[in-house]
């Protein structure tokens, strides 16, 4: 695949002859692609994608400790921009509407052929430059943008993705500056951190979808701001307004004017 970046992967599988083939039928495949790390279990692969970022974890569904479908749900409440392809020696339905509920990529059955190992990286890999190419405009050059610049960067990416879950550590990544760099100019120019200039987009659509469509579950206005959760949802408004989704509803629907 001609003109496009590497993108680093990350393989989870507790036999370690299996996991050592894996990445060598995938380093076979001469495809973009650099082995961010491998892992025994998932309490590993938690730990080595908190440092590495990978772009792909591909994930055995049997492991001690976490296994795969765990290692997945964590992946899609903390890491949702991870691709993940799990491997499973079970044809098992219950366990793939599992894993498509946590927006696993695909599903592939042991023992794997370099075949069906290509054609599920190559689709993932047309994904992710897909998704590279819509983030263009967002691409900074240090030497060329000052500080105003890259807040209002900052300001317009926040603007139209605080419906998606990401850490400062892949923000800043995606930017190329340190996390720590970002937040101060984001402070310097708003008043506010990072966290908390998201807290307040969130939140100021969850009250307008609170308000304007009553009838619209609270789980899933907290999903449409970026609550996978509903309790930390939940949570969150309420240590943000003072009052409960359901209270500020019913606020709304007795007065004029909803609360602020």
């Amino acid at each position: 695949m001609p003109n496009t970046r590497t993108y680093k992967y990350l393989v989870a599988e507790d036999e370690r002859l299996i996991r050592q083939n894996l990445i060598k039928k995938i380093t076979r495949l001469e495809l973009p692609l650099k082995l961010a790390g491998e892992a025994a279990n998932g309490s590993e692969a938690i730990s080595l994608i908190q440092k590495s970022c990978p772009d792909i974890v591909i994930t055995d569904i049997r492991m001690p400790e976490c296994d795969g479908l765990e290692l997945a749900e964590y992946l899609y409440k903390n890491h949702p921009g991870v691709k993940i392809v799990i491997l499973s020696g079970y044809n098992d339905f219950k366990y793939a509407q599992t894993a498509i509920r946590f927006s696993v990529k695909d599903y592939l059955l042991k023992p794997i052929s370099p075949e069906a190992l290509s054609a599920s990286l190559q689709k993932l890999l047309i994904t992710m430059q897909t998704e590279a190419n819509e983030l263009l405009p967002y691409q900074v050059n240090s030497n060329t943008l000052d500080q105003k610049d890259i807040f209002e960067l900052l300001e317009k990416y926040f603007q139209e993705n605080y419906r998606q879950k990401f850490s400062l550590q892949e923000l800043a990544a995606r930017f190329g500056f340190s996390s720590e760099y970002l937040g101060k100019i984001f402070k310097k120019y708003s008043g506010l951190t990072l966290s908390k200039y998201l807290t307040r987009l969130r939140m100021n659509e969850a009250k307008r979808l609170l308000v304007s469509h009553p009838d619209m579950e609270i789980q899933k206005v907290g999903e449409l701001v970026g609550y996978t959760d509903s309790f930390y949802f939940s949570r969150a408004f309420k240590s943000y307004t003072g009052i409960q989704p359901s209270e500020y509803r019913n606020q709304a629907a007795e007065a004029p004017n909803p609360p602020l």
